[in-house]
């Protein structure tokens, strides 16, 4: 009996240079349409969800004091937040948007106290939980 072989076959393809802007770009994309499904809020001065993701997502992708990894993950918890923001009120919905504005936290309180994404999230959460009734 001969020795069983294994062939692996496949191709592996991209580009190296700038692949992680594009990504960003990519994710930026993603969250974005799922952001856009959101109802705008009927009250220009009082934001609903959908406008303070937008802002959110803004600010995470320009954050010089996140790597390319981290606003990836960052940009992940916004689009969970999108996701739920679909029915705020339902229970698995506010455990989700919990998690992401935990694991959000987690992130953008270790920059540096003047980076733009701290200063814009502290603004941004209070609404944000007060839509999930976490506030």
């Amino acid at each position: 009996m001969g020795e069983p072989s294994i062939n692996v076959g496949g191709s592996v393809g991209g580009s190296i240079i700038g692949g992680d802007a594009r990504n960003v770009s990519s994710h930026v994309r993603d969250v974005s349409a799922v952001i856009n499904k959101l109802p705008a809020s009927p009250e220009t001065e009082n934001p609903g969800i959908k406008e303070l993701l937008v802002q959110l997502t803004a600010a995470i992708e320009v954050e010089p004091n996140l790597s390319e990894d981290d606003k990836q993950e960052a940009l992940e918890q916004v689009k969970a937040l999108a996701e739920a923001g679909k029915n705020p009120d339902e229970g698995e919905m506010k455990k989700r948007a919990k998690g992401a504005t935990t694991m959000l936290k987690g992130m953008i309180f270790g920059l540096p106290k003047a980076a733009n994404l701290v200063e814009e999230y502290s603004k941004l959460l209070p609404f944000i939980t007060k839509i999930f009734g976490l506030g």
